[in-house]
């Protein structure tokens, strides 16, 4: 029978401060997931204690297992060495070469690339001012949106700009740099191989590139690196504060964007695998707690998106059940163009063709320049003969991944790839180092390492350089459609005759210090499709851009779509004591669509905008029609012939 005395010291264990604060952790994300699901199933629609229930729980059980103070001082202790210089060294490196030649570079702070305009719209439609949400279903894919409110903090920081939002990209990338260098020393402890990795890495034109582009996926591919290092050093510490930072690395992962369940896999796939090669090790360096609080800390971190999945997981996995369903029929043996060979071709293209025009920002690059297949093909064979799984698993699964989506524009699916890819070559480096031969053999493979080393960095500087002499030189930054996005954003806000396009401090949202215009617009131009949308998202976008159904023309419409829908405009336009101003491009396409309404002049008065960027002059035709006319300017429209003339 315990005496008092027993029952004492074990209720003094409960209480002491680590099993409290698990208690808080484990109480607030029972407060999230409850929150979460009232919220999807409307119960409680956007209960605010779903985000704060969630950053508690991981608040929490980061304090659990906070070093105390002896112990963490004693972590910084190591950080007084050669080595930090190193690192400090490497990222000022990445620093300043990616600001090289920032200002005649597509990156420069006037271009943007459509697809991160639309996430950026997404941000201002679905994030900004509404309830915290893990995802939003949105056109045919679910959005996650931790990458939505990561941007966001930058923009609130800094001014609702290009430049904020690619400082934001900047810093995603940067520290992605940062932990594969560490995870690089995590596993060598060679000055000479992390500085390979860190010049193979800063100077590959993929990673290079898509540094200030955006979508969510860079998002993952820091989230997946710095969970590998911490899981990895908090297995080699047996600290459970960095297999917690680990863990929830891991579950943010989750949340980031779709590549993250590749993370996750490769996980599941290494970890049996590690069980039965380290089996023994692990029963004596492993124990269940360590487990248990990786396990619990992703739990904590993925729980929001986990109830989104639950209670929208026909949504969230539409998209990626597209594409499988796709591949099987392929491999079943479905017709050309469908067949298994258009995914093979795919594939070979997608690395190996020249000039493959699917690859959307660098189609005369390769992903891997040529001659690094040299380095990371032993280094696949050596990390697969050290047992090294999941590096394995993460070089070759975002791989399989754009093999089974097949088709064009898939290299963005490949970045989750790229750290891991350095690492591989990493491997090689580290082997030739530590090579028992004779010196005169470790001499000539050293050498013909590093002639390959510089061939490929050679190849990639001289390719980075080519695009950073030129703002134009990648088209898919559109710099013209930032230009007349900004121009006719000031038109629309009133002023009708503005100044050229430059960078403003909050150009993506409303203009403040002018009165609000005296008329409603309706704009029909060129080229601008998701950016022209996201620098009118605040004057009602959809209404000013309907005038060409919400479509730039160039490309994609006949003269016959911009007349019709031209007219439809018009004629669905309900007065509202406001003036109407009419804007076309001036191009051959609208032409005879202008010289039709001028016949409608003697209701209203013409105008000419006009802005040059780039050596490029840009003209519009302005219409403006008073509101006491807007009635009988519409009945005119009304009976003009269905087809320009």
């Amino acid at each position: 029978m315990p005496t008092l005395m027993d029952l004492s010291q074990r209720k003094s264990l409960l209480l002491t401060p680590r099993v409290l604060l698990l208690g808080f952790s484990l109480i607030s994300l029972v407060i999230c997931a409850w929150a979460a699901a009232a919220h999807y199933r409307k119960l409680a629609w956007g209960d605010p204690w779903q985000p704060i229930g969630w950053l508690l729980s991981m608040f929490f059980l980061l304090c659990a297992f906070l070093p105390d103070p002896g112990r963490l001082a004693a972590c910084f202790k190591p950080l007084i060495k050669p080595k930090t210089a190193l690192f400090l060294f490497w990222i000022l490196f990445f620093v300043v070469s990616h600001l090289w030649n920032f200002r005649t570079a597509p990156w420069n702070g006037d271009a943007l690339f459509d697809e991160s305009a639309n996430d950026l719209g997404y941000l201002k439609s679905y994030v900004i001012g509404h309830p915290y949400q893990a995802a939003w279903f949105h056109g045919i894919i679910s959005r996650e949106t931790l990458f939505h409110y990561y941007v966001w903090g930058f923009l609130k920081l800094f001014g609702f700009n290009i430049l904020s939002y690619e400082a934001a990209l900047f810093v995603i990338w940067l520290t992605a740099f940062a932990f594969t260098l560490l995870l690089v020393d995590l596993f060598f402890g060679s000055y000479i191989v992390t500085s390979v990795a860190a010049l193979s890495f800063n100077f590959l034109p993929f990673a290079f590139i898509y540094t200030f582009v955006g979508y969510r996926y860079p998002m993952t591919v820091v989230l997946a690196v710095v969970s590998l290092y911490f899981l990895h050093l908090g297995f080699r510490t047996t600290s459970r504060f960095y297999l917690s930072l680990g863990g929830i690395a891991a579950g943010l992962c989750l949340a980031s964007s779709i590549p993250g369940k590749q993370y996750l896999l490769a996980l599941v796939i290494a970890a049996p695998l590690y069980a039965v090669f380290y089996c023994r090790s692990l029963k004596r360096t492993v124990a269940w707690s360590s487990l248990a609080v990786t396990v619990y800390s992703f739990l904590a971190a993925a729980t929001p998106i986990l109830l989104y999945i639950v209670f929208n997981r026909e949504a969230y996995t539409s998209y990626e059940c597209t594409y499988i369903h796709q591949f099987w029929d392929a491999v079943r043996g479905s017709p050309a163009p469908n067949d298994i060979r258009y995914y093979v071709t795919g594939l070979w293209s997608c690395f190996f063709a020249a000039h493959f025009w699917p690859r959307l920002l660098f189609p005369d690059f390769l992903p891997i320049p040529l001659p690094y297949y040299w380095l990371l093909l032993p280094g696949f064979v050596l990390a697969l003969w050290q047992k090294r799984f999941e590096l394995v698993l993460l070089a070759t699964l975002p791989v399989v991944g754009v093999f089974i989506s097949g088709g064009p524009a898939v290299e963005q699916r490949l970045l989750l790839a790229i750290p891991f890819w350095i690492i591989l070559m990493s491997f090689t480096f580290a082997a030739l180092l530590k090579l028992r031969a004779r010196p005169g053999v470790q001499i000539v493979l050293g050498v013909l390492a590093g002639l390959i080393l510089l061939k490929g960095l050679g190849l990639s500087i001289r390719y980075i350089y080519s695009k950073a002499k030129s703002p134009f030189s990648i088209h898919h930054y559109a710099q013209h459609q930032v230009a007349v996005s900004r121009f006719l954003k000031h038109v629309v806000a009133g002023q009708e005759h503005p100044g050229p396009p430059r960078l403003e401090r909050d150009e993506f949202n409303r203009i403040q210090g002018i009165p609000d215009p005296n008329y409603d617009t309706f704009i029909c131009q060129n080229d601008a499709y998701s950016i022209i949308h996201l620098f009118l998202h605040d004057y009602d976008d959809d209404k000013i851009l309907s005038f060409c159904s919400d479509l730039p023309f160039f490309g994609v419409m006949s003269e016959q779509d911009v007349w019709n829908a031209n007219k439809k405009a018009i004629l669905s336009y309900v007065p509202a004591n406001r003036d109407l101003k009419l804007i076309w491009e001036r191009d051959p396409k609208t032409e005879r669509i202008i010289r039709m309404f001028q016949s409608l002049r003697d209701l209203g008065t013409e105008d000419s905008i006009s802005f040059s960027f780039g050596k490029r002059l840009r003209t519009f035709y302005v219409l403006n029609i008073a509101n006491g006319d807007i009635h009988q300017f519409e009945a005119r429209v009304s009976t003009l012939p269905n087809a320009p003339l």
